[in-house]
């Protein structure tokens, strides 16, 4: 998508975390296009660079942050390009990917300290994704073990944050991780 002066209007938000998160089958999902009539996940190829569509009749801009690292090393060089202006930050953790929490919570600190700077006023949510029905118990327990990481540190910034749990398979949690805080405050 071009970029345009009515793209200033717009509220930015980006949804960013690592590859597979589930970053843009969420984003697809707000827009009405995957369709999971039959219950499997989509197929999804990983998203390039950044995706930029309009949501919410156009009130707001959604940046689709690629989760890949060739990708995160591109935003964490040039934050200013990616993120200044944000006024929501939704951060995407696949809570089903055990080996690779540490480096999502990694990147999450690295991410946020460049938000806080370029976007003191974004607001933070968390999306604990991939909460699937039938899902191994101790999957909640990856979601513990990031807020364990990443609290204390935000409360030490003084930032407060909200979190979902979500899964494609309740087309519900997406929508009210996006309608409550989104819909309300635009």
């Amino acid at each position: 998508m071009e970029y345009n002066s009515d793209q200033e209007q717009q509220a930015k938000l980006v949804i960013l975390g690592l590859e597979n998160a589930g970053k843009t089958t969420i984003v697809d999902i707000l827009k009405h296009k995957t369709d999971l009539t039959l219950l499997k996940p989509p197929n999804m190829s990983p998203t390039k660079g950044v995706q930029r569509s309009s949501l919410f009749e156009g009130k707001m801009m959604v940046w689709d942050l690629g989760g890949q690292e060739i990708y995160r090393n591109e935003y964490l060089a040039n934050p200013d390009k990616y993120f200044k202006g944000i006024s929501y930050c939704y951060y995407v953790v696949d809570v089903q990917d055990y080996y690779r929490l540490s480096f999502s919570t990694m990147y999450f600190m690295g991410v946020f300290n460049l938000i806080k700077k370029y976007s003191p006023t974004a607001i933070l949510i968390l999306l604990f994704h991939k909460l699937d029905p039938g899902f191994d118990p101790n999957i909640k327990n990856l979601k513990g073990k990031f807020l364990e990481k990443i609290e204390p540190f935000l409360l030490n910034n003084n930032i407060s944050f909200i979190s979902f749990d979500t899964t494609i398979f309740d087309i519900n949690s997406i929508k009210t991780a996006f309608n409550q805080e989104i819909l309300d405050l635009v």
